[in-house]
């Protein structure tokens, strides 16, 4: 079977909903008037009765009434039976003179609903025919009902009519106005339909209010960028390895090649193997390399752990003191005293960031130059920048610095083995921690690198891990 559409849903949910509403709405309506219909009829019975009390004369057991002083009872369609003590009926006044006594009158003084000898359907009301405290006789007084009934079933009869009217348009109008409130959802609908991996470039262009539909759309058009910008980082990552590895293979291709080509002594096939090695090795950094770019862009970081960046810092200057002394450079690190630079981070890769940058300003820094290092704390923010006096690097270099593969130098970046991927990753591991890194720098005046990351304060969007809110309120006091 074909499922039901969501509009054809609303529509039938909405009539649902107007079926009970109009049933309680016309039981609520006919209870009501059928409830004021006998207060009138009461209120007149006891007003009927009063004023026949007024204007009946009782003579030595003669019961008279001008025709005139009965005129409004009458109207009023009021009929009654005047009784002698003894019960007999001594007057009768409207049409009462047309009926009988009834039977199984209402005690006196109360209220009763019977029926004429004809059927009619009548109001009964039994009180006393009083003068001063002396009983007279009795008055029975009785209304019509059939004028009432007829208009409550007209009443009910016309909504009878009008309910199906009503529903038969609240149909109509539910499916018109479910389909212009869906609409936006078929217009999403319609989007997804023709998005694919080659066409993620499309979006929901619609005007829409911020309603729970316009969110769906921005949500929608949200999670179409961010799957953009994935299936781009995938497209970018097979074109950079496959560009950046036809060198090596195609070096590999060449040497074995050679090495086929004719009879060769050991000693030279040694040496095209050592440089077979190499460009395997080349290929295994660049793919090393690739993949942690891609795990920390994609998958994140590893669980987080308090870190000392400080003791961080002074760890990898001594790790790099000797190849500092290789490159005639010297290499300085500038801490301020008594301050804390906790933060909860990945040590290991920001290790890799740190090491990353102070290499290159070992690298690119002249012989006798100073590569310095230095922390400081600006409130909930840890900067640490590395400084290296080298050429530096020119202003329409700079925006692409960070880009995969991209090199400063080129020439001398391949010299030194590199890919162009080291600030790549350092820019990936740095915002993954929620922080940013900057180069200001000048042709011929040295480079600064300075990388911000968040304290560690209870505030910090990474302490979600109940462990570490425990360790970090020891250092609350001092980082906040």
């Amino acid at each position: 079977m074909k499922p039901i559409s969501l509009r054809t849903r609303l529509a039938l949910w909405m009539v649902v909903v107007e079926v009970l509403l109009l049933v309680v709405l016309t039981a609520v309506l006919v209870l009501t008037l059928k409830n004021l219909q006998n207060q009138q009829i009461e209120n007149t019975l006891h007003l009927s009765a009063s004023e026949l009390n007024a204007v009946i004369d009782v003579r030595d057991g003669h019961y008279e009434v001008a025709a005139g002083e009965t005129a409004v009872v009458r109207e009023r369609g009021v009929m009654a039976w005047i009784l002698s003590p003894d019960g007999q009926v001594a007057l009768t006044i409207g049409n009462a003179e047309n009926y009988d006594l009834p039977m199984g009158l209402p005690p006196s003084g109360q209220l009763n609903t019977g029926t004429l000898p004809d059927g009619e359907p009548v109001r009964y009301f039994v009180t006393p025919l009083l003068e001063g405290t002396d009983l007279l006789g009795t008055l029975v007084l009785a209304f019509p009902l059939s004028g009432n009934q007829i208009f409550t079933q007209q009443i009910f009869l016309g909504l009878l009519i009008a309910i199906p009217i009503v529903l038969i348009l609240s149909v109509l109008g539910g499916v018109f106005l479910a389909g212009r409130a869906l609409q936006p959802v078929a217009t999403i609908t319609h989007t997804a339909q023709k998005i694919n991996a080659e066409s993620l470039s499309h979006r929901i262009e619609m005007s829409l209010p911020e309603d729970e539909i316009g969110q769906l759309a921005q949500t929608f058009n949200a999670m179409l960028e961010r799957i953009n910008r994935a299936f781009e980082r995938e497209r970018q990552l097979t074109s950079d390895v496959s560009h950046e590895l036809r060198t090596p293979l195609g070096m590999l291709k060449t040497q074995l090649s050679l090495a086929r080509s004719r009879p060769r002594e050991a000693s030279a096939l040694l040496q095209m193997m050592a440089e077979m090695e190499g460009d395997v090795d080349r290929m295994t950094r660049l793919v090393e390399q690739m993949l942690t770019l891609a795990r920390v862009e994609q998958r994140g970081l590893t669980p987080l752990e308090i870190v000392d960046c400080a003791q961080l810092l002074q760890d990898i200057v001594a790790d790099l003191q000797v190849s500092a002394q290789e490159h005639a450079v010297t290499l300085e690190l500038t801490l301020p005293p008594q301050v804390d630079f906790f933060l909860l981070a990945d040590g290991e890769r920001l290790r890799q960031v740190f090491v990353n940058l102070i290499e290159n300003g070992i690298k690119y820094s002249p012989e006798g130059e100073v590569v310095l290092v230095t922390a400081v704390r600006h409130w909930q923010q840890i900067s640490i920048s590395v400084t290296n006096k080298g050429a530096g690097i020119s202003p329409e270099q700079i925006p692409h610095l960070f880009e995969r593969f991209y090199r400063a130098d080129d020439a001398r970046a391949r010299t030194t083995g590199g890919f162009g991927l080291g600030l790549a990753i350092a820019k990936a591991i740095v915002e993954a921690h929620g922080g940013t890194i900057t180069v200001k720098s000048d042709s011929g005046e040295g480079s600064t690198f300075i990388v911000h990351l968040p304290t560690l304060t209870q505030n910090n969007p990474f302490l979600d891990n109940p462990l570490l809110q425990k360790e970090a309120k020891q250092f609350d006091g001092v980082c906040t």
